[in-house]
């Protein structure tokens, strides 16, 4: 019982240690360490294979960095797909309504497709706001597949589904994540429709907030999963 407390908090400092400079080494370059979160996702998902309810968190987490890697390229090479865009906004925002922030995403909806509007009125160079919009309703998305994890999970492996503290960890960083990405496009507005061009707080806090986010959310993988796995490797 003693070696087992120890053995964690010594893997804790351990890993902790490693994580922070993991994320102080790729600040800046976020290709890599977009693939070094995809890898410890991947990799955590194949050491902790037996335990579904972690797994089943990871692979929504998975899924949800892989639809906005090929969100990226897609609307790089076709500015066009901008209105589908919005469509899919307005469409899953409806469907997510009984969420909370639903109801936010909702109102910075409407101001950005009003915006959008105006400025093709008048012929202003609009800002290309369209990919905040995508990591909003990415996050509202799989906030909502977190939410619905349970029943996904019971529905496919009966008397296994049961909740864990990931659960509510990425749930909430993923809320915060759509909070920052309406708090940025409202900045956009300012600028841009308002003329407040020094509005700039989360345009240069940005980087920082969406990155320590991530680092956060490989912590709480790592420390999660092993809190599950180290019982049964201490019994090995």
């Amino acid at each position: 019982m003693l070696a087992s407390v120890y053995i964690r908090q010594l893997l804790t400092a351990l890993f902790g240690g490693l994580f922070v400079a993991c994320g102080i080494m790729t600040f800046g370059n976020a290709y890599i360490f977009d693939r070094l979160f995809i890898g410890i996702l991947i990799f955590t998902a194949v050491i902790c294979y037996r335990n579904i309810n972690i797994v089943s968190v990871l692979l929504i987490i998975l899924l949800q960095r892989c639809i906005e890697e090929m969100a990226w390229f897609g609307l790089e090479n076709a500015i066009t797909i901008k209105e589908l865009l919005y469509l899919l906004a307005i469409a899953v925002t409806f469907y997510l309504r009984f969420d909370p922030i639903a109801k936010c995403v909702a109102a910075i909806l409407v101001l950005v497709i009003s915006a959008e509007i105006y400025w093709y009125i008048v012929d202003y160079p609009a800002p290309e706001i369209y990919w905040h919009v995508t990591l909003m309703i990415s996050n509202l998305f799989s906030r909502y597949l977190i939410f619905s994890r349970l029943a996904l999970v019971d529905k496919y492996f009966p008397l296994k589904a049961s909740s864990t503290q990931l659960d509510w960890i990425i749930y909430r960083l993923m809320g915060t994540t759509v909070i920052i990405q309406s708090a940025a496009l409202l900045e956009y507005l300012a600028r841009h429709i308002l003329g407040y061009s020094n509005v700039l707080f989360i345009y240069y806090s940005y980087p920082f907030l969406m990155h320590a986010i991530g680092m956060f959310a490989i912590w709480a993988t790592f420390n999660e999963s092993y809190k599950h796995l180290l019982p049964r490797l201490l019994k090995a």
